[in-house]
């Protein structure tokens, strides 16, 4: 297809691994305040997203929220690197590792910790919740590993 681009020696083009809500399909608050940070938001029938899969709900939070299914759990990170503020949405997830597009940093989903270089920073996590009726994620509990791994001393120093 025109536009899409075709590594080298490849026979398919690269299409991108971000997987959108169905059109029509969008995110409604349960409770909490409008944009405040206590929001419960639910986000539908996500019995679709398989292993392996990641959808981004961009209206949510400040970057949106990256949502990926890994060993048959639901994990929701914070859609947007901490190394260069580029969208995670557009990168590649590997086990439970999501790698970004651009510098290649990587970020565990189950608790936004970093793998190191070029990421000083995890990324905000947020509490998700599978029921029969659909999933539920609750915008006001973020963590970042940096918050977890006080007194954490790395080994590679930036001046």
């Amino acid at each position: 297809p025109r536009g899409v681009p075709v590594m080298a020696g490849a026979t398919e083009p690269l299409l991108p691994r971000q997987h959108r809500p169905p059109s029509g399909a969008s995110p409604s608050v349960v409770n909490g305040p409008g944009g405040g940070s206590g929001e419960t938001v639910s986000l539908g029938d996500l019995r679709d997203l398989l292993d392996g899969q990641m959808r981004c709900f961009e209206d949510l939070g400040e970057n949106g929220v990256l949502v990926c299914r890994v060993a048959g759990r639901l994990h929701a990170v914070d859609d947007n690197c901490s190394h260069a503020d580029s969208p995670l949405s557009e990168g590649r997830l590997r086990g439970h590792t999501l790698t970004c597009a651009l510098h290649g940093a990587q970020f565990d989903v189950r608790d936004g910790s970093h793998a190191g270089p070029p990421a000083w920073e995890g990324l905000a996590c947020y509490r998700i919740e599978e029921t029969d009726g659909g999933v539920v994620v609750h915008l006001g509990s973020t963590r970042r590993d940096d918050d977890a791994q006080e007194g954490f001393e790395p080994v590679f120093r930036m001046r």
